[in-house]
């Protein structure tokens, strides 16, 4: 996986870019409970800065209400 300079990213950084687009498919669902919603838009805001800072474009949070 490239980011958007063309860096090709280490693997660690390709593991922690899954969870964000995983978390984030996760939250465009309606099936979670309001604890879970919340928790998980904390853990994905702060996935959002990994992938952001790695050059990956990972676009708006409001998309996913957050």
């Amino acid at each position: 996986m490239k980011n958007a300079m063309g860096v090709e990213l280490t693997e660690s950084e390709r593991v922690l870019v899954e969870c964000y687009q995983n978390l984030v498919k996760v939250l465009k669902q309606d099936d979670l409970a309001p604890f879970e919603r919340r928790n998980a838009l904390k853990a994905v805001a702060a996935l959002w800065q990994i992938a952001n800072g790695l050059d990956l474009d990972p676009g708006q949070l409001y998309d996913i209400g957050a």
